[in-house]
């Protein structure tokens, strides 16, 4: 597993954008835009472990670190948002990841397409925005507008 596929590359947040919650989040959850789904279960396979997944229609039920002592579930939604936008949510923070924005980087570095996360910790409103990683780098978004 490379350093890369964990950590995502050194991005530093740009000083105009608003200063991420810390973590760990108690949960994870990022939005691809229009990802592969075998490329995006072989990254997740890199950087946590072992995966099995079941798919049904647009769902994807996927266990990471299989066979291991405590083993992690993952959501994938499809088009769970307008746009061709995936959730990837982990149920629980068992990841290499304190934050959205951490998973973010590395899925982007991996993956190369477009990732969004929430600016902080879920509470229900887009107050804060949304992360954007693109080729452009990192901007914050109002996706609901």
């Amino acid at each position: 597993m490379t350093d890369e596929l964990v950590n995502g590359p050194q991005m530093p947040a740009p000083a105009s954008l608003p200063a991420m919650d810390q973590g760990p989040f108690p949960d994870i959850e990022i939005y691809l835009k229009r990802p592969n789904l075998p490329a995006l279960l072989a990254w997740l396979e890199a950087a946590i472990g072992p995966v099995e997944a079941i798919t049904q229609g647009d769902t994807s039920t996927v266990t990471l670190g299989a066979g291991g002592p405590e083993p992690l579930t993952c959501i994938i939604v499809s088009n769970a948002v307008k746009g061709g936008y995936t959730s990837v949510w982990f149920k629980t923070n068992q990841t290499p990841w304190a934050t959205d924005r951490d998973c973010a980087l590395a899925a982007w570095a991996a993956l190369q397409i477009e990732v969004r996360c929430s600016n902080g910790g879920w509470d229900g409103l887009d107050e804060q925005g949304w992360r954007r990683f693109t080729h452009d780098g990192e901007t914050v978004v109002n996706w609901f507008v």
